[in-house]
């Protein structure tokens, strides 16, 4: 079968009133179509989502059946022009018939073609409902809308942030602007979603220029809340029909997103402000949400923290001078993403301050709420296993003039600490080899009569424990650059 002609290309267009705008986007979906299966159509099924490569429109038509075979011949003619920029160019196609031409146009002619953006944080003072405000870093702003058509392909172009505490047993909710033509509304949902969930079916409206506005959808199936912190990818397959149970659903796109899944709100020097450099980041809660993977609680999400770090291998003690390379006024986080993706940052070398910094900002990150503390003054100290190290040592002249760590609780022998700096000996001697490794997670300071931190940290002489005290007015969180 030879195909169409151009006369009845033509003719067909005007004797069925088909419009330039409607002609342009059967002609944008041919050329923007990736690949023969995009352009065959098909009856959608309920079920998972694959993560085929669907961009632009995708396979979004129910009503035509073109065909795989008429569907290369279709691409292979659209290669050789460049580009369709006529209808009438699909003219001599063998097998591309009346029939399938005429069920071309018409998918087209009543149709949503477009999911044009997608917010997932839009709250103006209350995050039950929806995201967390999120960076990419210091420097760079989160994308806004998360989701825009024809910028967003891949996952991480398109992120948001849940917390957990702040949204259980809330319902969660997305806005989505999109673009029909020759509908003044229709029925949408979306299909995926993983654990973040689907998007609950609406009738959505438009207007007579085929703008639908930004549109309020309810997630239904979110089951995060039961996992922990954690990180996903998400996918919803978005589909429309003109009404409801009789009609079968046609597909419009797929669209990708990163979740990042924390406690509680981030605390200091994590905040919400709008615009603030200080926004969670993006490149911070990969990491982050990496490590404390699964965390249910704030003990277990910072405990996970300290481990990753001091087992992390890319950082190594001080022990020539003890200096602070990633912040003492303000903390380089910037650097140390750097160094923890496998870049330089500021080199492999990091001290107590350096560590503490890290552990608590990360911490803070997912919901915690730690601190920075020094612990002074020139105390002597007991054998330990400093970061990047297998051996035990007691460090410079036999101790330190100061120590900093992460805090929790009041500032007194009864406040709680992690230290992703070193490992203490937890066996009952720790002055003494044989030694037992103990990296401090979530463990009480303590005082100089009973085995809890203070003691297997410092000799239990004059010069050791008792000089050995939490600095109130050291206690805080530093900025992030």
């Amino acid at each position: 079968m030879g195909g169409l002609s151009s006369w009845y290309i033509s003719n067909k267009l005007a004797a069925e009133g088909i419009t330039v705008a409607t002609q342009n986007l059967i002609i944008d979906f041919l050329n923007n179509a990736p690949s023969a299966a995009a352009i065959a159509g098909y009856e959608p099924k309920e079920g998972p989502i694959v993560d085929d490569p669907l961009e632009g429109y995708g396979d979004q038509v129910r009503d035509y059946d073109i065909g795989h075979d008429v569907a290369q011949r279709i691409i292979s003619r659209r290669n050789s022009l460049g580009g369709f920029t006529d209808l009438t160019q699909l003219s001599g196609i063998s097998y591309f018939g009346q029939d399938k031409f005429n069920d071309l146009l018409y998918s087209f002619t009543q149709t949503i073609y477009a999911i044009n953006a997608i917010r997932f944080n839009y709250h103006t003072g209350s995050i039950s409902n929806d995201a967390l405000n999120i960076r990419t870093n210091s420097t760079t702003s989160a994308p806004s809308p998360s989701w825009l058509k024809g910028v967003s392909s891949t996952y991480s172009d398109s992120p948001a942030a849940y917390t957990i505490k702040e949204t259980e047993g809330s319902s969660l909710a997305i806005r989505v602007a999109m673009r029909a033509n020759g509908l003044s509304a229709a029925y949408v949902r979306a299909l995926g979603g993983g654990r973040l969930g689907r998007v609950k079916e609406k009738l959505v409206s438009f207007d007579k220029w085929g703008y639908s506005g930004y549109e309020t959808f309810e997630l239904e199936n979110t089951t995060f809340h039961s996992y922990g912190v954690n990180s996903y990818n998400i996918a919803w397959r978005w589909q429309w029909r003109m009404h409801p149970d009789d009609d079968a659903w046609r597909d419009i796109v797929v669209t990708r997103h990163r979740i990042y899944v924390v406690l509680e709100t981030p605390t200091l020097p994590w905040v919400q402000t709008s615009g603030s450099t200080a926004l969670p980041w993006t490149e911070a809660l990969e990491i982050a949400c990496n490590w404390a993977q699964g965390a249910s609680n704030k003990v277990d999400a910072a405990t996970l923290i300290t481990e990753r770090y001091n087992a992390c291998g890319r950082f190594v003690y001080d022990k020539s001078s003890g200096y602070t390379f990633y912040g003492w006024d303000e903390y380089n986080l910037t650097e140390m993403i750097e160094r923890l993706n496998g870049g330089l940052g500021m080199g492999d070398f990091v001290n107590c301050t350096d560590s503490a910094n890290t552990v608590s900002t990360f911490a803070n990150l997912i919901g915690c709420s730690l601190w920075q503390i020094r612990l002074e003054g020139s105390f002597y100290m007991n054998p330990i296993m400093a970061i990047g190290y297998n051996d035990w040592e007691v460090p410079f002249w036999g101790g330190f003039g100061y120590h900093e760590v992460v805090w929790k609780g009041p500032c007194t022998e009864n406040g709680y600490l992690y230290d992703g700096c070193l490992k203490v000996d937890g066996d009952s001697d720790p002055t003494i080899a044989p030694h037992s490794e103990l990296l401090p997670t979530n463990m009480l300071f303590g005082n100089c009569t009973t085995f809890n931190y203070r003691l297997r940290l410092c000799t239990p002489n004059p010069d050791g424990c008792p000089r050995c005290e939490p600095q109130c007015d050291t206690l805080q969180r530093r900025a992030i650059i």
